[in-house]
C-alpha cells in the first residue's frame, strides 16, 4: 500500500518509521522534505501537522485546513487520514468546505519519548470513516494484533475521545497533586497514601498517580485539556479547573 505522511514532526516521524516496515511510505513537510507529487500518488495521505494552542483555549486548525485545501485543489482521490489532534467539529467542517475529499480521523495516543514503540504496538485503534473506505483504512494497520480493539465511531466522537483521553491524564495528575498538597501539610508521606489508590485492581498502575513528579505538562496534555474545557459551558466544572490546580504552571505559581 502506498502511504504518504504530511508533517514530519514527532507523530509523523514515528508513523513514517513504523509504517515503512509494512508499506511503501513517503514523507512530506513544508521544510522542503519530500515530494508533493508522491502525496498525490498515494492511496492514503496521513495528515500529522501540528495543531497548537490557539485563542480562547481552542486548538489552532490552520495547518490542517491548509493541507486540506491543497489536497482538494489537487483533486486528491485517495483516503485522507487525519492524525493531528482536532478541535471537535473540525472533520465535518473540512468536509463541508472541501466535499471532494474522502476523510477519516484516526487519533494518535503516543507518549513522545516512546512514540515509535507506541505507534507500532497500540492498545486500541480509534477511527471514523465512511463505509466505502473501512477496508483500506484497516489494511493500513494490518500488522497490529487482532487482539487490539478496532473502535469505529463518528468523527465528532473520535475528536472528543482524543481530548477526553488527555484530559483524563490531566485529571489523574491534578488529583495526585491535590492529595500530595493536603497530606504533606499533615506531615505524612504522600507516596504511601497514593499507593493505596493505585494498587486498586481497577487501576493497578501508578502512572500519573505518583507524588513528587509535579504537574501535567508536555506538548499535548495542556493544550488538549484546554480545548476540551472550551467545549464545556460550565466554567466551574472539573474540566475547567484542571489548569488552575494541576498544570506545571499553576503549581509554580501556587508555590510562590
Amino acid at each position: 500500500m502506498k502511504i504518504s505522511i504530511i508533517g514530519l514532526g514527532a507523530v509523523g516521524s514515528a508513523a513514517f518509521k513504523i509504517l515503512n516496515k509494512f508499506h511503501s511510505v513517503t514523507g512530506y513537510d513544508i521544510d522542503g522534505r519530500g515530494s508533493w507529487e508522491d502525496v498525490l500518488n498515494s492511496e492514503i495521505a496521513m495528515i500529522c501537522v501540528s495543531t497548537n494552542a490557539g485563542e480562547n483555549g481552542t486548538l489552532d486548525m490552520k495547518n490542517v485546513f491548509s493541507v486540506a485545501k491543497k489536497l482538494s485543489e489537487n483533486n486528491y482521490n485517495g483516503l485522507i487520514m487525519l492524525k493531528s489532534t482536532l478541535q471537535p467539529g473540525t472533520t465535518d467542517e473540512i468536509f463541508k468546505k472541501y466535499s471532494n475529499l474522502n476523510l477519516s480521523y484516526v487519533p494518535e495516543f503516543l507518549r513522545e519519548k516512546d512514540a515509535e514503540e507506541w505507534f507500532e504496538y497500540p492498545d486500541r485503534i480509534v477511527y471514523s470513516v465512511e463505509d466505502k473506505s473501512i477496508n483500506i483504512l484497516l489494511k493500513c494497520f494490518e500488522w497490529v494484533s487482532k487482539e487490539v480493539p478496532r473502535i469505529r465511531m463518528s468523527h465528532l466522537e473520535a475528536e472528543f475521545g482524543k481530548l477526553a483521553h488527555n484530559a483524563f491524564i490531566a485529571t489523574k495528575v491534578t488529583f495526585t497533586c491535590e492529595i500530595e498538597r493536603i497530606v504533606s501539610e499533615k506531615g505524612i508521606n504522600p507516596n504511601a497514601v497514593m499507593e493505596v489508590v493505585w494498587r486498586d485492581r481497577r487501576i493497578k498502575n501508578n502512572a500519573h498517580l505518583t507524588p513528587g513528579l509535579g504537574g501535567f505538562g508536555g506538548k499535548c496534555v495542556p493544550k488538549d485539556t484546554a480545548a476540551l474545557a472550551y467545549e464545556d459551558p460550565d466554567k466551574k466544572s472539573l474540566i475547567n479547573i484542571l489548569h488552575s490546580r494541576g498544570s506545571e504552571e499553576s503549581l509554580r505559581k501556587n508555590k510562590q
